[in-house]
């Protein structure tokens, strides 16, 4: 028994070099044939393998979305209260080219293009629902409830009462 052991352990990882390796599905013949053992043996060894993947959280670490930058908020904050509003709308308020940033909230579904476009044919954006599911917003008429602005954009209120300070 323990000599079988070693054994399946010493083909485990020519069992994923294989796995890897190979453009197209092993058969266990195939498998078993290649690494000159029993489909007995290749079986058991699979199985091993099999179970010490599914034993692993996961094979890479969960990749986790970088936090909204200071930049992203302060533009999400006016696409949320200006809504519909035009790409040329968002330059002006914020007194910079804003389309990398506009794009990273794109990107996360936060924002989406209106329906209608602008009379320059601008794109026009409004926010989407995952904004206010990320925001534990029922409605965009919540962000107007007491305290629920300054809660939701909490770090553009905190840059505007520093660059207020000094």
């Amino acid at each position: 028994m323990e000599e079988a052991l070693e054994e399946s352990w010493q083909l485990k990882p020519k069992i994923e070099a294989l796995l890897v390796a190979s453009d197209r599905p092993v058969s266990l013949a195939a498998l078993a044939e290649c690494l000159g053992v029993s489909e007995d043996q290749a079986d058991e060894a699979l199985r091993e393998f099999e179970a010490d993947l599914l034993g692993a959280d996961r094979l890479l670490p969960e990749r986790r979305p970088k936090p909204i930058t200071a930049q992203a908020l302060e533009t999400l904050a006016i696409v949320a209260l200006k809504q519909p509003v035009s790409t040329g709308d968002i330059n002006a308020i914020r007194g910079i080219e804003s389309a990398s940033t506009i794009q990273t909230l794109l990107d996360r579904k936060l924002i989406a293009r209106s329906a209608r476009l602008g009379p320059r044919r601008e794109r026009i954006w409004r926010t989407t629902q995952l904004f206010l599911d990320a925001y534990g917003l029922a409605s965009l008429d919540e962000l107007y409830q007491q305290g629920r602005m300054e809660e939701v954009f909490a770090p553009v209120y905190a840059a505007e009462s520093g660059a207020a300070a000094e």
